[in-house]
């Protein structure tokens, strides 16, 4: 029961941060931009780079392995990956130190605009370049780790079964999507705080990461389940009108204009809450920060709970020896009550009864002059 109460609590302090952020954005729409032009700028970048793979591998399929021309321009799609990779993340990161600039905009009393917010990210280039670098290349590094099975399955396949490469081809597979997962899991650690701190401190890659990792240490198992249940309540703000759009879409089954209908709500609607809890959860990580570096808690999250998220490990400490005392004391007052005789129970009860009276009258008794 105490891991389902903790859990239940930790939802619904995760609930009333979700409502304060949500409040920021109410007050400040222009924030929601930020995330919507980064999702587009990402699809177009993806595209392009479709149409671009598609032009450069013209006849190539599954059956041409083996043919050393097609697989030509094999280094040419690689490249176009890689780049297209590191232009989305490039384009990602320039929106949410914008809208995550906005945010400390209005926690700081001022008014953010969407020209502030781009004029602050354009100030702010020299750090978003190397950044973006350095997360494209684990972002890259990660898919090529996920892609590792497919990879020596075609190198199998080209080399005409290699002996060595065939007994260990699952093991090897199972191995490499393991390790993409932790360490795609690590990586979320590091950089947790990494957007506002580019943001005020405008250190670099490594530096933004060694300071993210130092302040999320501190509670990370109660931030990691902050970040989850922010995911929750995402998938419930969606469910009702997917429901809605799933009905439809079956109902257009022979109807084309309901199936379109319903697709366009589905698509539309989550693409909204996407972009919305994209932004909640930056303006998270910005009071966050702030109450983690200064100490202060924003006024928008005060009665959040917020202070609970980043509990000092001494703190968490005594409050862990404070409730096993609780337990204690209340496990020796049933034994001693279980076990007292049954012909003094009362007596027992009274002198208790009085006990606390006379304790409770003492604390009330005005001071000796």
């Amino acid at each position: 029961m105490g891991i389902f109460s903790q859990l239940r609590d930790t939802y619904s302090r995760t609930k009333a941060l979700a409502w304060a952020s949500y409040g920021v954005l109410k007050r400040d729409r222009v924030l929601m931009a930020f995330p919507a032009l980064g999702l587009a700028a990402a699809v177009v970048i993806a595209v392009v780079n479709c149409v671009l793979v598609a032009l450069a591998t013209t006849g190539l399929n599954a059956g041409t392995v083996d043919d050393p021309d097609r697989w030509a321009t094999e280094p040419i799609v690689w490249l176009g990956l890689i780049a297209s990779a590191l232009l989305i993340t490039f384009v990602s990161v320039y929106f949410t130190v914008a809208m995550t600039y906005g945010a400390w905009e209005r926690f700081r009393g001022n008014t953010p605009t969407f020209e502030g917010c781009i004029l602050a990210a354009n100030a702010r280039l020299h750090v978003i370049g190397p950044w973006a670098m350095l997360a494209g290349t684990v972002g890259v590094l990660l898919e090529l780790l996920y892609r590792l099975p497919s990879l020596v399955q075609h190198l199998d396949q080209s080399v005409r079964h290699i002996p060595v490469i065939g007994p260990f081809a699952g093991a090897a597979a199972l191995a490499a999507r393991i390790l993409a997962v932790v360490l795609e899991s690590v990586w979320f650690l590091v950089t947790y705080l990494v957007m506002p701190i580019l943001v005020v401190e405008q250190t670099g890659p490594f530096a933004s990461c060694k300071r993210s990792f130092q302040l999320f240490r501190k509670a990370w198992g109660k931030a990691v389940i902050a970040q989850v249940a922010f995911g929750l309540i995402g998938i419930l703000i969606m469910l009702p009108v997917l429901i809605v759009a799933a009905l439809l879409v079956l109902a257009g089954l022979g109807n084309p204009v309901l199936l379109v209908v319903g697709i366009l709500i589905g698509a539309v609607w989550v693409l909204v809450v996407l972009v919305a809890m994209s932004a909640i959860v930056g303006i998270f990580k910005m009071a966050l920060y702030l109450y983690v570096t200064t100490g202060e808690i924003p006024g928008e999250f005060e009665g959040t709970g917020i202070e609970e998220v980043f509990a000092s490990r001494k703190s968490r400490r005594e409050e862990r020896k404070a409730r096993r005392a609780r337990r204690k004391e209340l496990g020796a007052n049933w034994r001693n009550l279980w076990t007292y005789p049954s012909d003094r129970f009362d007596d027992y009860v009274e002198s208790n009864s009085m006990t606390a009276i006379s304790n409770r009258d003492k604390s009330q008794d005005p001071p000796a002059t």
